[in-house]
């Protein structure tokens, strides 16, 4: 019998090396770490992006090689002492760990005292030199010595320099509160104690915020200082003026 060729029979023929195609990898699917509010220090689920806890809206994830702003959660270079962003002072530790210190009650009350003796020398300046550029010399000299002789009441420029102190009060340190926290988010007395107001977020309060804090603040006294109070009390230390013009104070 004649015998076939060998490899001529389809049966001896290997088939051809089966090609598998497969779906490109576009990265690792773990889920990466865990986000940490920055406003009140929950740890979130890495896909989070409220946190659970207080509803503030978490900081995008970055890399552990960053040093990570406790204001504003942007990421800086390691060898970055401010925070590009909002200029707060960055923590030496690297990596998305986040801590606020809030400023209390006795701190402030610190730092409301240094204003008060300052913006006091100012408001006494200011309300004479108004008063004798109105009235002159001698109509100042004479109400001081109605004071001295405690018979101010029957001075006819009393009543003239109470209303002058009256608005210099309320303008001055409307005007101060604005401008000092508007542009540096500090007045004298917090910076001397290291304290910033800034948003909830971390960024900076602006001008028209920081009037709106301002005129907010006076309501204060209306309470008769007891709304102060509630700064001891609340998680973030907030103020009434905090509340109502949505910022924080934080230790920096």
């Amino acid at each position: 019998m004649e015998q076939k060729p060998a490899g001529e029979n389809p049966e001896d023929i290997a088939p051809p090396p089966e090609i598998i195609l497969s779906p490109p990898t576009t990265g690792s699917t773990e889920p990466g770490p865990n986000r940490v509010c920055p406003g009140c220090g929950t740890v979130n689920s890495p896909t989070a992006v409220y946190c659970a806890k207080c509803g503030l809206k978490l900081p995008e994830v970055v890399t552990q090689s960053k040093k990570i702003c406790a204001g504003c959660g942007a990421a800086n270079s390691p060898a970055s002492q401010y925070c590009y962003k909002c200029g707060l002072q960055l923590q030496d530790k690297l990596g998305s760990s986040y801590e606020l210190r809030y400023g209390g009650f006795w701190i402030r009350l610190l730092a409301f005292i240094i204003n008060g003796i300052l913006l006091y020398i100012l408001i006494s300046i200011i309300s004479v030199v108004i008063f004798m550029s109105k009235y002159g010399q001698s109509a100042y000299s004479s109400l001081v010595s109605s004071v001295v002789n405690s018979d101010e009441i029957n001075n006819p420029f009393f009543g003239s320099f109470i209303w002058i102190v009256f608005l210099t009060f309320v303008i001055i340190p409307v005007l101060y509160s604005t401008i000092s926290i508007g542009v540096w988010g500090r007045t004298i007395g917090k910076a001397a104690l290291k304290l910033k107001v800034i948003k909830p977020d971390g960024s900076r309060v602006g001008i028209i915020r920081a009037f709106g804090r301002s005129l907010a603040y006076i309501l204060n006294y209306f309470t008769l200082g007891l709304s102060f109070l509630i700064i001891a009390f609340t998680h973030k230390k907030r103020g009434l003026h905090d509340y109502i013009a949505d910022t924080i104070v934080i230790k920096t």
